[in-house]
């Protein structure tokens, strides 16, 4: 959408209007510090009616929602954080795998009579594999982690009853609140391994002939 589905306009492939807009807009996030985006959703997920996402609801009269107290949707309050954060980096990353797709292709396939569906499946998807590929292991990588947004964001480090609890909050939590340095360096290790192996089946289990330009 923001690259091409404005359509053709002067023989030029343009995303939607105020796409430029919508980019800054999707990448102020990646300008905070992860720390500082924990710290602002703290106030959104703030269980009175201070919190941006209770003051509105108590507006229209529905009772407040405990975001990080309920252990059912705690993790997913996280993983909206994550997500929130983390789009602007993919927006630049595919926007940059976009630009450089021949402009020429989007061209023949309009003149074929290609809709913007067939389009993305047949033109754009293929075109872009590698870059889904970075994706994908850039994806695993923070999800792996995610330890600052719990740090920062959850209850009592990883709760309520650890349903928010990540592997690298048990790392923290074993090196520095029980002094288990062994064993968290030997969670750290495996961690590491973990990442790598994922990569690398990720890398494998995708992988396709390159499409010459």
């Amino acid at each position: 959408m923001l690259n091409v589905g404005g359509g053709s306009r002067g023989g030029v492939m343009t995303g939607v209007w105020g796409s430029k807009f919508y980019r800054v807009v999707f990448f102020f996030p990646q300008v905070l510090a992860v720390v500082i985006v924990g710290v602002i959703f703290s106030r959104v997920y703030a269980p009175d009616d201070s919190g941006l996402v209770n003051g509105a609801l108590g507006a229209v009269g529905i009772d407040p929602v405990l975001f990080m107290a309920d252990p059912d949707i705690a993790l997913w309050s996280i993983i909206a954080v994550l997500v929130w954060q983390a789009v602007g980096f993919y927006v630049v990353l595919f926007s940059a795998g976009m630009s450089s797709v021949p402009k020429d292709i989007y061209e023949a396939a309009t003149i074929d009579g290609a809709g913007r569906t067939a389009m993305f499946f047949k033109v754009t998807l293929p075109l872009l594999w590698d870059t889904l590929q970075v994706a994908w292991v850039y994806l695993g990588i923070a999800a792996f982690d995610a330890f600052a947004i719990v740090q920062v964001l959850s209850v009592d480090q990883g709760g309520p009853d650890g349903a928010t609890t990540v592997l690298g909050m048990e790392i923290y939590r074993n090196a520095f609140s029980y002094s288990q340095f062994g064993y968290a360096s030997a969670m750290g290790v495996a961690l590491f391994f973990l990442t790598i192996t994922f990569a690398a089946l990720t890398l494998r289990v995708s992988k396709r002939d390159t499409i010459e330009l």
